[in-house]
């Protein structure tokens, strides 16, 4: 017979005078959850945003091999790493010879 642990959570200050108290499993990795082979696989879309305070179409119109646009964000800052809406976690550019790369530094 396997052990289960368990967390007791109390309950609300509203709720403080009943008996109540909710048993919760414990969260699993997500590599055991039997649904981890085929999810794994899924291709997800990565974002990472610099703002530019004053890029403009014109802007990306002409630009030019080598042309460079300051940023708002300080280069000692890690960069947000989101897939659409949801923030995964913050990230750093890597230049290694003429590839630039993303490396995660922490997740959200």
């Amino acid at each position: 017979m396997s052990e289960v642990a368990t967390t007791t959570l109390a309950a609300p200050l509203a709720l403080a005078g009943r008996a109540t108290q909710q048993m919760l499993e414990p969260t699993l990795p997500i590599e055991r959850h039997h649904a981890w082979p085929v999810l794994s696989q899924l291709p997800v879309h990565l974002t990472v945003s610099i703002p530019l305070s004053s890029f403009t179409v014109k802007n990306l119109l002409g630009l030019s091999v080598g042309q460079v646009f300051g940023s708002e964000w300080a280069h000692t800052e890690d960069l947000p790493l989101a897939t659409g809406q949801v923030k995964l976690g913050w990230c750093e550019f890597e230049v290694i010879e003429q590839v630039i790369g993303v490396r995660l530094t922490r997740l959200a």
